[in-house]
């Protein structure tokens, strides 16, 4: 009885073809026509744009191009360089991901800028990361830049730098940009708060209401028999 051995998950290399150039490969160790029973089952068929036939190993990229080479050392050098710089550039994920974007009003960057000072100094022109969630799902799932165009509780007017597009979006969801703070000094604890945060803080303190006398003094001033 034959020993069980794990099936390869690759094209060994001990059955890789010779004299493909030929037009007439063979396998090495098998001495018949490649691909081999052994190889045959890790390849798949296809045609170069040559007409000639390419075995491409079904889980790796490897490839064997049957007959004389349709190209030359520059072509395999552009190629190479092609796939580095592919590899090298950053991937971003496809629009398909997103629902579609629904319309939303395009402006101008606004002509105003306004860097906070302290707390509860956010007004127009304060720039701010949209957090994740706050906007409709077709714009991602990412923190967006964008600009304190109208202030208000619960909801703010941000405009976006990423597409000029306006938004509103609640108030807690909108903190400060770190571009906006004040560079060259350790950042206090009011740049981390949210927009909410500061509008609350700018608020004035409400008056305490004066409370009524007491009835029983009214009464005690009032003159007999009245």
């Amino acid at each position: 009885m034959a020993t069980w051995t794990l099936r390869p998950i690759r094209l060994p290399d001990e059955h890789l073809p010779h004299g493909l150039d030929s037009g007439q490969p063979t396998c090495r160790p098998c001495g018949t026509v490649w691909p081999c029973d052994t190889a045959g089952e890790h390849l798949t068929e296809s045609r170069c744009t040559c007409g000639r036939t390419v075995w491409r190993d079904k889980t790796t990229v490897r490839n064997w191009h049957v007959g004389p080479r349709c190209y030359t050392p520059a072509d395999t050098v552009r190629w190479q360089a092609s796939e580095l710089k592919a590899a090298r550039a950053p991937h971003y994920p496809p629009s398909h991901f997103y629902p579609p974007k629904p319309a939303r009003p395009v402006r101008q960057r606004p002509p105003y800028e306004h860097p906070p000072a302290g707390p509860g100094d956010v007004a127009l022109g304060t720039w701010v990361w949209v957090r994740p969630g706050a906007l409709h799902p077709g714009w991602g799932d990412i923190h967006h830049l964008a600009m304190l165009t109208a202030l208000g509780l619960p909801r703010c007017e941000v405009w976006l730098i990423l597409d000029g597009t306006v938004h509103t979006a609640r108030a807690d969801s909108l903190i400060l940009s770190r571009t906006a703070v004040r560079r060259g000094r350790p950042a206090p604890d009011w740049t981390r708060w949210t927009v909410a945060q500061h509008l609350v803080h700018a608020r004035p303190a409400a008056v305490a209401a004066p409370e009524p006398v007491q009835a029983e003094l009214f009464g005690a001033l009032e003159p007999a028999g009245a």
